[in-house]
């Protein structure tokens, strides 16, 4: 009986570090219902022509803000 108890203990003990081993399932993105604005009061462009948020729609896009203070 006992060592039944400790082959059943040692198989869950096993599983249990086996399953945190495993690769976690990967999140859905959150959906997002509100659209962005449009490009607007834009003065000037450097390094490329004038965008529209629709020639963007599924690239990535990085933002870079600065000042002159």
């Amino acid at each position: 009986m006992i060592k039944l108890f400790s082959v059943f203990t040692g198989a869950l003990l096993l599983a249990a570090a086996l399953s945190r081993l495993a690769p976690a399932r990967a999140q859905q993105p959150a959906k997002m219902n509100i659209a962005a604005p449009e490009l607007k009061s834009i003065d000037e462009w450097i390094n490329t022509k004038p965008l529209q948020l629709k020639d963007l729609r599924g690239k990535v896009v990085v933002l870079h803000f600065w000042t002159f203070g």
